[in-house]
């Protein structure tokens, strides 16, 4: 690199590369877009009551060094503003104004967002700052209001030199990444950067050399990547992809690649800069298209043709050029070179047409896709993880926020087989089939769901669009991700019109009770689940009810219970499926069908209620040929009763009740631990044993006394842990006495251990335990990669000894992620 540059050239460069990203960004926006992308610097320069974004005549603005452009006269006769009188102060809120990410580059699209940075001054006060904060939310929903996403960020100037500013003003949130990236996402910036508005970034190599400059701004110094960060990055990357895999995938591979070559990383920001000093401002100095360069040399060095492949079609559709329309690129600088790409690649016309119909994509090729995406994101994982378990977590991490981001990717990286997973729609408008089939498999015992009516003829080649071990599963996998409608036809394979018909009522019911979607809180991952909405559908696969002879209506004049019916008291409950949704955001599907089936649901459902805040949402769907009504009231009535029985229960207390199930009388016992049943003539019982399950029906409940637990550990420990037990996760609880940490750990199975420790404070055991769990996950499945631990502080409050999730501060709980 020329050293004889002094700062006053850097400037220069700097500004031409600014004002050809300007030019680039208005030709790939539309008209509207352009327009509004013109306004951001001013609506942050002024506060005035007729420009967007005011609420408070005291929100702090101005820009440094700010002057009007040519353009914005324009833009005030556009939106009918008066022209406000600009007068030249040292009095601003912002060292400057910059957009940042894919904007301008190779990767914007027309359905781009864009994220601008709001650097502000740095003596401005948290009061100051929270007016910004609302005063940007109401410019990203007028933006909203006209089809344009715009994200705005608060930085401080000083958040990447000194980490005392990384505080709760940054913390983790749906855009904002917390504490999970620092110097990374810094890394971005310099490469990707607009200025808008104020001061120059110094970015470029030497940046540290101008760092005392009055007109340039100096964010930190990047030529040293820690190898400390890239665990967090590749996390925060893999949460991004729930919403935009494909996107993610190319930015986690960037990672990966740099840490193939650490620590001598040559960094996209210094090949961009040594390009704009060899004069090259042309298409090829682009951020997104080095981006895709550098990914292409590493896999082809790896020879990993099958990533190589999928990188080239993610990096096609997020840059959003349709090449197979000729009219439609004329005047966008970036067609020609992606017409030389795509020739290189040997891509085919049909593979061009059906990347181009991506918004009609059906759901058999969002199976497909999103398989692809999410296998080679769980490959990058694996290999930054390996990479990570050398080198220590980044100190700047938060705990706490690994915690959520991991909790956060459990529910859609498990394979876990009542996992209902989501299947993401990517850029598909319409994703509705109008038919869906099913078929059985009795080779291996499981259901397979089909696209369209896919009779025996037409099944070879197809792929499943998804499978499991009973038909209830599938269809309640496809109401959720909108598969089916109201309007779905569904048929099984082999099966009578009767069976075609059960099916459609059922798919009816499911689309309209999984419709809403409900949101995650911070509160909600850092604290045990519990179920939100339950649904219930009997009688599905086996149905008791078709043999029966009686009349329906002599049920009502005796009064009689389907679930023990008749003088041979026959229980016309033969299956029942549990379709639930917890406060994690997960839904579930559980099937019980053996002749205590209602018990063990009923089970499952007692400990995934007990620590819900209000009484949950039940809903009964029976399938049945007959006495449908009668079974949904009784088994409504039962788990209603079941589900007042678990909110009565206290720590010391067991209540009984006693349900007809069949020819035989069962107790059900509930407790702060949960439920067991067993039948009222048999021996007495002695112990309880925790299990993640069951609930009760209509009769008098009994109020018992707790048993003796004898030499149960659970016995000896705080009694409110047990209101915090929960089912498949490691729970820490932790309480500091004196020179001692108390730590009592509930397993995955619920199995109690409690060990002291000295020397070592609570902090300092939850970072060990939690970069253990990380690292340990190079050995175990992809199952249990993110499922982290959960760490609980025990405090005395008011005398109280409460339950409080570790790190995060209650005035941050209620944010959603």
């Amino acid at each position: 690199m020329t050293k004889s540059l002094d700062c006053s050239n850097f400037l220069a460069i700097s500004e031409k590369l600014n004002e050809t990203r300007l030019t680039r960004v208005h030709q790939v926006l539309s008209t509207e877009q352009s327009a509004l992308f013109g306004t951001v610097a001013i609506l942050f320069q002024y506060n005035l009551h007729y420009l967007p974004g005011f609420h408070h005549a005291d929100t702090p603005a101005g820009i440094a060094l700010y002057q009007p452009t040519t353009t914005e006269h324009s833009l005030y006769q556009q939106f009918s503003w008066p022209i406000p009188i600009h007068k030249m102060t040292d009095n601003w809120a912002f060292e400057g104004i910059y957009a940042m990410g894919s904007t301008a580059s190779f990767g914007q699209n027309p359905k781009s967002d864009v994220d601008i940075w709001l650097v502000h001054h740095q003596d401005l006060t948290t009061d100051q700052l929270n007016a910004i904060e609302q005063k940007s939310q109401l410019i990203t929903q007028w933006f909203a209001s006209v089809g344009f996403e715009v994200n705005f960020y608060l930085i401080h100037p000083k958040q990447f030199i000194e980490t005392n500013y990384l505080s709760e003003q940054h913390s983790l949130g749906i855009e904002h990444s917390g504490s999970s990236q620092h110097w990374l996402l810094l890394e971005e910036f310099y490469r990707s950067h607009i200025r808008l508005a104020g001061k120059t970034v110094a970015w470029w190599p030497q940046a540290c050399l101008t760092e005392s400059s009055s007109n340039v701004l100096f964010l930190g110094d990047i030529s040293a990547l820690p190898a400390s960060e890239y665990f967090g990055a590749s996390l925060w990357q893999l949460y991004k992809s729930l919403q935009k895999p494909h996107k993610a995938l190319l930015k986690v591979l960037l990672l990966e690649t740099y840490t193939a070559q650490y620590p001598h990383n040559n960094l996209i920001t210094q090949q961009i800069w040594q390009a704009c000093l060899d004069d090259d401002f042309s298409a090829s100095n682009d951020a997104y298209l080095f981006l895709y360069q550098r990914i292409e040399n590493y896999l082809v060095t790896k020879r990993d043709v099958r990533r190589l492949e999928i990188v080239r079609r993610c990096f096609y559709l997020k840059c959003g050029i349709r090449l197979s329309d000729v009219n439609d690129n004329s005047s966008d600088w970036r067609t020609q070179t992606m017409r030389e790409l795509v020739e290189r690649w040997t891509w085919p016309d049909s593979l061009l047409l059906t990347l181009d119909n991506s918004p009609q994509w059906h759901s058999g090729q969002l199976k497909w896709f999103n398989q692809q995406l999410n296998e080679l994101l769980l490959t990058s994982y694996r290999t930054l993880l390996k990479f990570a378990s050398k080198h220590e977590l980044s100190d700047t991490m938060r705990v706490e926020e690994l915690g959520l981001l991991a909790r956060k990717l459990h529910g859609y990286f498990s394979d876990d087989e009542h996992q209902l997973v989501s299947l993401n729609p990517l850029w598909s408008r319409q994703i509705a089939e109008s038919q869906l089939t099913v078929i059985h498999s009795r080779k291996n015992k499981q259901f397979y769901l089909y696209r369209e009516w896919a009779g025996k003829h037409r099944l070879i080649g197809e792929s499943a669009l998804a499978n499991a071990d009973n038909v209830c599963a599938l269809m309640a996998w496809a109401a959720m991700n909108k598969i089916a409608t109201a309007q779905t036809l569904w048929h099984e394979l082999d099966r009578s019109k009767k069976r075609a018909q059960k099916l459609n009522g059922l798919s009816q019911q499911l689309v309209n009770l999984m419709a809403q979607k409900s949101p995650v809180s911070k509160r909600d991952l850092c604290q045990p689940c519990f179920f939100k909405k339950v649904i219930v559908v009997a009688n599905l696969q086996h149905d008791p009810t078709v043999k029966w002879r009686g009349q329906e209506v002599m049920l009502d004049y005796m009064n009689a219970t389907p679930l023990s019916l008749g003088v041979k008291q026959k229980n016309m409950l033969g299956d029942i499926n549990i379709i639930c949704l917890n406060s994690w955001g997960e839904w579930q599907s559980h099937q019980f069908n053996n002749d205590c089936g209602l018990l063990d649901a009923i089970s499952y459902l007692a400990f995934g209620i007990k620590n819900a805040h209000h009484k949950i949402d039940i809903s009964v769907i029976s399938c049945s040929a007959k006495l449908n009504n009668h079974l949904e009231v009784q088994l409504k009535q039962v788990l209603v009763d079941c589900q007042s029985l678990v909110f009565q229960i206290g720590v010391t207390n067991t209540l009984m009740y006693p349900l007809q199930l069949g020819c035989d009388r069962f107790g059900l016992y509930f407790n702060s631990r949960g439920m067991v049943y067993k039948k009222l003539e048999s021996q007495p019982f002695t112990k309880f044993k925790l299990v993640p399950q069951p609930q009760p029906q209509r009769m008098q409940s009994v109020l018992l006394s707790r048993p003796d637990l004898g030499d149960d550990p659970f016995s000896s420990m705080p009694s409110v842990i047990l209101q915090f037990i929960t089912a498949g996760a490691q729970q820490y609880f932790l309480r500091q006495r004196a020179q001692t940490l108390d730590v009592f750990l509930v397993d995955e199975q619920n199995q109690l251990t409690h060990t002291e420790h000295q020397d070592v404070t609570m902090t300092q055991l939850v970072a060990q335990k939690s970069r253990e769990y990380v690292f340990q996950a190079e050995t175990i499945t992809d199952k249990h990669y993110f499922n982290m631990p959960q760490f609980f502080h025990l405090k005395r409050r008011k005398g109280e000894l409460c339950v409080v999730p570790f790190g995060i501060n209650e005035d941050e709980m209620g944010s959603v992620i």
